[in-house]
């Protein structure tokens, strides 16, 4: 082969290359928002949001919510330098950068600073700016397109802030003589109702659930020669996951063991569906069924098949926690008598 020819397939491999390797790089993973200055999760939230809308407008793809779970459990598990923690995100979702924003809000803007982490090298820049809400995709995109790039911010020209400032307003016409007449400007109109906030799904944007809770229960039916008290109190562990594809449905795993009355532990796996009550208020209610395996410690120690059921009430505190009141009925047949429990449950849980 020619060493012309040879030259030219070289390059041409070179550019493939290269040119691949920029169109890859192309995921930025962003991560929970935090307050800089007495931010609500709601505008947080919304500031989040407006970023993962300026990635696609620079167009660069977002991590899907299955790999942002996996990114946020592998950041929060990363104690070191913030750049470690950083890195362990982007591996996890496979993203080639990482966005985190610090959020102060000002009325009718927004002091934003965004750090960037590029999750090969763990170079970790920012850069912060006054957001203006009614062109924030824009204004944020251009911030995105300078700390994901290979070069970073080095030597970078930041146009917002070498922008020369806006020209004062020219002072109104003196009045003519001739104008004598004065008229009172018209009153300002009433201001319009505040929107109705934002209806919510369940489980947004946090499908994995744990939670402890408090079970009371009495035997309504059990052998006709039992003693002692009918009475029990039980603590509970769960953890559920809930299912994007169909909204309000979550697998759900519960494990509980007795702590006064009769020694019992049990386990079941099943799941909840939970309906919409009151979505701006985060208020969830429906069924719950599971089955699984029912244990008595006592004098008589048995294993008995459990079913479980119960009619499930969701009250969200803010996107990652919801307090749960439940009515229960479980059934354990088997045994010398098959055993009949009715009882109601209170539980905290935490979302991810």
């Amino acid at each position: 082969m020619p060493s012309s020819l040879r030259f030219v397939c070289f390059a041409l491999a070179l550019t493939i290359s290269t040119v691949g390797r920029a169109a890859l790089a192309d995921k930025i993973a962003v991560l929970p928002f935090t307050s800089a200055g007495g931010a609500t999760s709601a505008d947080l939230e919304h500031a989040r949001a407006a970023t993962k809308s300026a990635v696609q407008a620079i167009g660069r793809t977002l991590p899907s919510d299955s790999e942002m779970v996996t990114a946020q459990m592998a950041y929060s598990g990363e104690h070191g330098e913030p750049s470690k923690a950083y890195q362990a995100a982007g591996r996890a979702s496979g993203a080639d950068w990482v966005a985190i924003g610090h959020v102060d809000p000002h009325g009718a803007t927004y002091r934003v600073e965004l750090e960037v982490c590029q999750t090969d090298t763990g170079r970790l820049e920012s850069l912060a700016r006054e957001i203006d809400r009614t062109n924030e995709v824009k204004q944020i995109g251009e911030m995105l397109a300078l700390l994901a790039r290979p070069e970073g911010i080095s030597n970078a020209d930041i146009p917002w802030l070498t922008a020369a400032p806006p020209k004062p307003a020219p002072p109104p016409p003196a009045p003519t003589p001739s104008a004598t007449v004065e008229t009172k400007p018209p009153p300002p109109p009433a201001p319009p109702p505040p929107p109705p906030g934002p209806k919510h799904a369940y489980a947004e944007g946090h499908p994995l659930a744990i939670g402890a809770g408090v079970d009371a229960y009495s035997a309504v039916h059990r052998a006709s020669n039992a003693v002692g008290s009918a009475a029990s109190m039980q603590i509970d562990g769960v953890v559920g996951y809930a299912l994007d594809a169909v909204p309000g449905l979550e697998l759900r795993g519960r494990g509980m063991g007795s702590v006064a009355g009769p020694s019992s532990f049990a386990l079941d796996v099943g799941a909840r569906y939970a309906l919409p009550v009151v979505p701006r208020a985060r208020v969830f209610a429906g069924p719950e069924l599971g089955g699984g395996a029912f244990f008595t410690l006592g004098a008589d120690k048995t294993t008995r098949f459990l079913a479980h059921g119960a009619v499930v009430g969701s009250v969200g505190v803010g996107d990652r926690v919801q307090i749960e009141i439940a009515g229960d009925v479980d059934v354990a047949p088997g045994g010398g008598a098959s055993l009949v429990f009715v009882g109601g449950t209170a539980r905290g849980v935490v979302r991810f």
